[in-house]
């Protein structure tokens, strides 16, 4: 084993009822180049009708624990390590919570990928991330994330051996419970090297393991707020953003019929089972994010969770975002490239070059 398969890589997963999981660590593990580089830590939140036992069927040895008085199960199979954090359904509170409750069995690995519960693989994908990771770290960026929607797949279709597709997350809009909106399109095909993005993906993010310290997971985002704040957060923190040129893995979309968080809360608050509303989670989540971001026609909130390494200003400049104003550049309507050209310029100068943007309520 040389030195570049000895690098350890955490995988943080939030999984809620979802039949996928399954498969996505079997395909997760089977198509690695080096699986025994994967500690992968999953929030397990489950029905009573779910236990541990569809893992042992599915090619797992299973042992468990108590960790920090929560049960803890321990998979294992061709030298990845996986725990399960044995969560009741009723204990949600949301994407958040639960990417906080996975980021529990993080021990300093090299390297973090943060995705979702349902995913499938192409071959090799550990080692073609970190190279993309590391030929940034050679080009003036000492901490790069590569961010992204992946393409998507469909439970049961034969996948390919490489995914050739490669998108970039482009601004839509401001409004609505994610404060801003965005849309992927596809990369041109003639790419070589990651592009620079403005935005974070909450399903699909790699980077050094020190991003698990630095940004850790909101637990009071509930869904919708959680890749606006992951985007200036880091980027505050000193990261820069890239999306990959060519994607290693697919995503499911949609995931019509399956179980989602917020509609069995919803079922629960109506029985009287809950007092716990989603909703007013993430209304209160937006505001917050809208106080932070001066988007109240006040000044912004002083808040901990920003960087030291760059302003929430910086940030702007570098997206071609005006909070405050619901503004944007000429640049990020058009969907170009993001760049450091504005950085430079006094506040008259920036704000001259800024055009009023869509607004969804």
């Amino acid at each position: 084993m040389d030195a570049a398969d000895r690098k350890t890589l955490f995988v943080q997963i939030p999984a809620y009822r979802d039949a996928e999981l399954l498969p996505t660590l079997v395909d997760m593990i089977e198509r690695a180049s080096s699986p025994q580089r994967l500690r992968v830590s999953v929030c397990w939140q489950h029905d009573t009708f779910d236990d541990p036992t569809r893992f042992m069927d599915g090619g797992f040895s299973v042992t468990r624990d108590v960790f920090k008085g929560r049960l803890r199960h321990t998979l294992r199979r061709r030298g990845a390590t996986i725990q399960l954090f044995d969560y009741a359904m009723d204990e949600s509170r949301g994407c958040g919570w639960a990417r906080a409750m996975a980021q529990q069995g993080f021990c300093d690995e090299d390297y973090s990928l943060q995705i979702d519960s349902h995913h499938r693989f192409a071959r090799h994908w550990d080692r073609d991330l970190i190279e993309m990771l590391e030929d940034l770290r050679c080009s003036a960026y000492p901490r790069p994330v590569l961010v992204g929607h992946p393409p998507a797949y469909v439970p049961g279709e034969r996948m390919p051996e490489r995914c050739e597709e490669s998108h970039q997350m482009d601004f839509v809009a401001f409004g609505g419970l994610c404060v801003v909106r965005t849309r992927s399109t596809p990369i041109h095909p003639s790419a070589t090297r990651p592009v620079r993005a403005r935005f974070f993906s909450g399903g699909f993010a790699f980077a050094d393991g020190s991003i698990v310290r630095d940004v850790p997971a909101d637990p009071d985002h509930y869904f919708n707020t959680e890749e606006i704040t992951l985007a200036v957060r880091a980027y505050t923190h000193g990261y820069d953003l890239f999306h990959p040129h060519r994607h290693v893995l697919w995503h499911y979309y949609g995931r019509e019929g399956a179980p989602k968080v917020w509609e069995d809360q919803s079922l629960a608050r109506a029985r009287g089972e809950t007092a716990l509303d989603g909703g007013q989670l993430g209304v209160r989540a937006m505001a917050a994010v809208e106080a932070a971001f001066g988007m109240g026609n006040k000044p912004p909130v002083t808040v901990p969770w920003l960087g030291t390494r760059r302003t929430l200003a910086q940030y702007e400049r570098y997206a071609g975002l005006c909070f405050a104003r619901r503004a944007a550049t000429p640049e990020t309507l058009a969907r170009l490239a993001p760049s450091d050209a504005d950085q430079g310029l006094d506040e008259e100068a920036w704000e001259a070059r800024l055009r009023a943007a869509p607004w969804i309520p």
